[in-house]
């Protein structure tokens, strides 16, 4: 199992736009072969003592994916072109983890 955390600061103001092209690019999204999720999340308050403070403007996307092909695969997807670059002008920054399941 692959799963990536993707970090994005969306511009001042632009949240209200982000959100609803991240949930039609969602719907199609989980529609792939080999997608298990594709979660959109943003930061809340916690008691956990070792969390970055909370940051309105930080959306985090939790994805799983079925293998390193299926991700290629993604990434080629009509959708990804279709919503990529309307997704790109609202954020400020973007960064990505991926990881390997070990157990």
């Amino acid at each position: 199992m692959i799963h990536i955390l993707v970090t994005m600061m969306v511009k001042e103001g632009r949240m209200k736009e982000f959100l609803a092209l991240g949930e039609k690019l969602r719907r199609e999204v989980l529609k792939e072969k080999g997608c298990h999720a594709y979660d959109y999340t943003r930061d809340i308050a916690s008691p956990l003592s070792i969390q970055e403070p909370v940051d309105p403007n930080r959306i985090t996307l939790v994805e799983r994916w079925e293998s390193l092909e299926a991700l290629k695969v993604h990434m080629d997807a009509p959708h990804m072109k279709e919503f990529g670059p309307g997704m790109s002008e609202l954020r400020s920054s973007v960064t990505a983890r991926v990881g390997e399941s070990i157990f």
